[in-house]
């Protein structure tokens, strides 16, 4: 099998995409989730699904659309769409092969965040493109690196989701504007007889639902973890601190073997700053020193 990969840079869309990762995205599957004891919410989740699309560019812009492919448990969708020879141009049906956009769309996204009481405004959605890639009849293998960049997806013009390969941009005629901006990797393939059919490999990964059907955010999840493992922390030092510190047969003075560590990792707060300071001067006091009790 002959391989191009073709690494183009990415689109000034893509590369805005990428950095700007909108703290309030979605995570779909938090929201909508396999459930035993809510129906609706259940068939919700198993109505999400995808079809891969096809578009020749014969000035017709003929419409064609794969099977479908459904969500499974881990909130991944899988989409294979074998597009004829044929297909690429139904006039002369011979080389001439030309495309005008490809690509696959995530239905009932919409509907689904509808029964679980969410609306438009909960876009854009958390979603990874774990593989992106065109084989061509000959064998030759085109890697859609934009797409594998993508982190989450605002909703399509048209409603749902939708990820569109183009050849060229899509451009407002009245106002030049582009609505969609071309695939660097499929350039050129709007000439005659550069695109010849193929299939069309995509797989969508919007993350695993959370055990139990728990409409818990990442974010929530991760600010809970780490408020309790600051709690922990905090309380397993205390109790640390608290166990070395020892009476030398009655003399009133203290063990200070931890002090060091305790000091060490005490240093990212005020509060534990100060208690290493008095344990560096504890460690130093000789045997028998009175330590004097300061009131607070």
């Amino acid at each position: 099998m002959k391989v191009k990969r073709i690494f183009a840079g990415l689109s000034a869309t893509v590369i805005a995409a990428t950095l700007a990762m909108t703290a309030s995205a979605t995570k779909l599957t938090d929201k909508v989730y396999p459930s035993e004891s809510d129906a609706d919410i259940n068939d919700a989740y198993y109505g999400l699904g995808a079809m891969g699309f096809f578009m020749n560019n014969d000035g017709k812009w003929a419409w064609n659309q794969s099977d479908w492919f459904g969500i499974d448990e881990e909130g991944k969708i899988s989409v294979e769409y074998k597009i004829s020879p044929i297909l690429t141009d139904k006039v002369e049906m011979g080389e001439k092969g030309t495309l005008g956009e490809m690509g696959v769309m995530v239905c009932n996204v919409d509907k689904a965040l509808g029964k679980a009481g969410l609306d438009e405004t909960s876009y854009p959605i958390e979603v990874a493109v774990t593989e992106a890639k065109f084989v061509a009849e000959d064998g030759t293998e085109t890697v859609f690196n934009d797409m594998l960049n993508i982190t989450e997806m605002q909703r399509d013009a048209e409603g749902d989701i939708r990820f569109h390969i183009r050849p060229v941009d899509k451009v407002d005629e009245e106002t030049g504007e582009v609505l969609l901006s071309a695939t660097p990797e499929a350039a050129g393939w709007d000439q005659e007889g550069a695109f010849k059919g193929g299939t069309l490999y995509v797989t969508l990964d919007f993350g695993a639902p959370n055990a139990g059907g728990s409409t818990e955010s990442k974010a929530e999840s991760k600010a809970e973890s780490k408020t309790e493992s600051a709690a922990d922390s905090k309380t397993d030092s205390k109790a640390d601190s608290k166990s070395t510190t020892t009476n030398n047969n009655g003399t009133g003075t203290t063990s200070t073997s931890s002090a060091a560590s305790d000091a060490t990792d005490n240093t990212n707060s005020n509060t534990g700053a100060a208690t290493g300071a008095v344990l560096g001067l504890m460690a130093v006091a000789a045997a028998g020193a009175i330590v004097a009790k300061k009131k607070h």
